[in-house]
């Protein structure tokens, strides 16, 4: 399973609990348009918060979820 999906993208939002640029993002994934695609798929499902345009984080229902599937 590619790790530039959106299940890798917010794994790695959610284990690093910080805020994100999307630079770092795509440094750490490797693949930037499936990143960016990745981050607006997530957004528009309400599991990312864009900070602003260039950074984001999980949000808190995200976080939640994460929480309650332990």
């Amino acid at each position: 399973m590619s790790t530039t999906n959106p299940q890798g993208v917010l794994s790695s939002l959610l284990t690093e609990d910080r805020p994100w640029t999307v630079k770092e993002m795509i440094r750490e994934k490797g693949n930037r348009l499936e990143v960016v695609d990745a981050i607006a798929e997530l957004h528009a499902a309400g599991l990312v918060t864009r900070i602003n345009k260039h950074v984001i984080c999980a949000s808190r229902a995200a976080i939640r979820a994460d929480e309650l599937s332990l």
